[in-house]
């Protein structure tokens, strides 16, 4: 019998060893040696095995062992493959239990977990470090990149293609012929029948992303609590992803009243542990501030509202941008970073719209216009197709812009003339 370890001692962890033993019923495989796990106390006792210790104990082992990485959430997954892998040349199985229904036109790579009930048709292909939980199906052609992980009762139909790093939430269903890009999250129960880009986040039925991706964690610091401020945490929460929502602020009076968790330099401190977004108006600030989180390693996430509506597989969207409810958002269009969309503005077709704009409430953009950076279009303003806009300049709200803007100023009226 090969020696074996499991590494990370949580519920998923006793699951694997449970498999194991199922292997080994079937037909005696593996010997377990224990659990490897650096967030448990070595010497801990998990259903009779013992926790040994975390990633420097695989120093110790000198002679050939196996290991399977029971982590679901696919990104720590591929990060402590990496680290395993600088340790040591260790062998990295797959483990399949007896009871799963897999044609033999199956490629796949090592390292892959496939739990009790599973059905894969004909011509899949694995990558290497895939998890298939508890009573999934995958149909003919489709293909799972390296590091996804399928929640259990997960239904993939034939010629779907799910790129790396992707998490399928339980029971959710994706049809025939659907690409989800990388390090995309789908939610439980969502059912996916468009194509999903990279990094997002995407809930619902049918599946729409509601959030784009940023480091991944599950709190959000938000800077500034102004009334821009609470709307962003009320977006967030429509989202559902963030399980903690916590503000930043440089106002005296709100860090007395404790209704922060500290200044606008503390973010620094969390950045292991939160996004961050950057809720302030002024776009100047917005700037300043985003472009140092930025630079000391912090993640800037963009918010997208469950009811804005635009195709995600053909917009472009930079870091710390934000689109409110009821915007439309149409095919081809760039979004710079720190870009404020509001409530009930549409974004026409081919637009390009800079870093560190606002479009403000209910103002119209039509299409291949071009906004540069900076530069406000106030609420219920209009601007015809085709306009050029150069950066820091203010449109005032109900102004209709019929030719370009060349020079930084404020503009308003029918149509816009500069008055500033």
């Amino acid at each position: 019998m090969k020696k074996i370890l499991i590494y990370g001692a949580g519920g998923f962890g006793r699951e694997v060893q449970w498999l194991i033993e199922r292997i080994n019923k079937k037909k005696p495989v593996w010997q377990l040696e224990g659990y490897l796990d650096d967030g448990v106390e070595a010497g801990t006792v998990v259903n009779g095995f013992h926790v040994l210790g975390g990633m420097k104990k695989l120093k110790e082992y000198q002679e050939p062992v196996a290991i399977v990485c029971a982590v679901g959430a696919a990104k720590t997954r591929e990060k402590i493959i990496s680290a395993i892998k600088a340790e040591g040349n260790f062998e990295f199985p797959n483990l399949i239990d007896p009871e799963v229904q897999m044609s033999d036109l199956i490629s796949i790579g090592q390292g892959n977990i496939i739990c009790a009930g599973n059905i894969l048709t004909v011509n899949v292909a694995l990558g290497d470090f895939v998890i298939l939980n508890l009573s999934c199906t995958v149909g003919h052609d489709a293909v799972l990149e390296s590091f996804v992980t399928v929640y259990p009762s997960v239904n993939i139909s034939g010629c779907v293609k799910i790129g790396q790093g992707v998490e399928l939430g339980t029971g959710s269903k994706i049809i025939q012929g659907i690409e989800i890009g990388c390090n995309t999250i789908v939610g439980a129960g969502a059912v996916v029948i468009r194509d999903i880009p990279c990094g997002c986040v995407a809930v619902g039925a049918p599946a729409k992303p509601v959030r784009i991706r940023g480091g991944g964690y599950k709190k959000l610091i938000i800077v500034g609590k102004s009334g821009h401020g609470e709307v962003i945490r009320d977006l967030a929460c429509q989202c559902k992803w963030y399980q903690s929502i916590e503000f930043m602020d440089d106002a005296s009076s709100k860090m007395k009243e404790n209704l922060v968790k500290g200044c606008s330099q503390d973010v620094f401190k969390y950045k292991h542990e939160y996004d961050v977004f950057v809720a302030i108006g002024n776009s100047k600030i917005r700037k300043k501030l985003q472009g140092e989180y930025e630079s000391g390693g912090v993640s800037i996430v963009s918010l997208i509202h469950p009811y804005a509506i635009l195709p995600y597989e053909s917009v472009k969207i930079g870091s710390g941008t934000v689109v409110m409810a009821d915007a439309v958002i149409q095919t081809g269009t760039e979004l710079g970073k720190g870009v404020i969309i509001n409530t009930a503005a549409t974004v026409d077709h081919d637009c390009k719209i800079s870093d560190y704009v606002h479009v403000a409430v209910g103002a119209h953009l039509a299409g291949n216009v071009e906004v540069g950076s900076g530069t406000w279009i106030g609420a219920g303003a209009v601007v015809s197709n085709n306009i050029h806009i150069c950066e820091n300049v203010t449109v005032g709200a109900g102004a209709v812009v019929v030719s370009d803007i060349e020079e930084r100023g404020t503009y308003v009226g029918v149509p816009a003339r500069k008055v500033s």
